[in-house]
């Protein structure tokens, strides 16, 4: 048999001294073949290609949700303003150059204003699902620049001035939908989403 050790004082189980051809086959089992490590790289290859895909539509949609809260803000305090003070329209104009821009003026006449603020970056207006007045006036829709205007009308304090509609914004990575809705003469709006903001 063999000469037997003894591991310490404490143990008093043999053990037998291991040979050469035994440690080689058992250093051998412990490692990967390059199939098993292909096979992993690979998987881990798939799972962050679908969670960077993931993670691009959730950032494009917190994108959208931002620009329209901006714009929920502006035409808020558009009819606020607008509220009381008399039959003068006053309106938000928003046009996209690439970008979301918006003016509050005391009139209709956007095409006169010189100074814009933009909005959240890579959210643009959807022209097909956008159905808010491009024109000076009461209605129409010839125009670049959409707007949307109180005043003190029949319909009330504060009521919607001109042409109803909405505004229909998208982002770049989503398919998401997010309108402003203008539904009401007394100047009732709301926000809405996807199939909502379609015609």
């Amino acid at each position: 048999m063999g000469k037997m050790k003894y591991k310490s004082n404490q143990d008093e189980r043999p053990v037998k001294k291991i040979g050469r051809r035994q440690r080689r086959v058992k250093t051998g089992q412990s490692g990967h073949t390059l199939l098993e490590l292909l096979v992993t790289l690979t998987l881990i290859t798939i799972l962050l290609l679908i969670g960077l895909s993931l993670l691009s539509r959730l950032l494009a949609e917190i994108r959208l949700n931002t620009a329209t809260f901006e714009l929920s803000q502006h035409w808020k305090f558009t009819r606020f303003d607008a509220t009381g003070s008399g039959t003068t329209p006053t309106t938000l104009c928003m046009k996209d150059d690439g970008r979301i821009e918006v003016a509050k003026i005391a009139s209709d006449d956007c095409e006169t204003v010189s100074e814009w603020q933009s909005l959240t970056a890579e959210v643009g207006i959807d022209t097909a699902n956008s159905t808010l007045r491009r024109v000076s006036g009461v209605g129409g829709n010839n125009g670049t620049i959409y707007r949307v205007s109180w005043a003190d009308t029949r319909g009330g304090l504060g009521g919607s001035w001109g042409q109803l509609g909405r505004l229909t914004l998208t982002a770049q990575g989503t398919t998401a939908k997010r309108c402003l809705f203008l539904f009401r003469v007394d100047g009732s709006w709301d926000i809405r989403e996807d199939n909502r903001c379609q015609r």
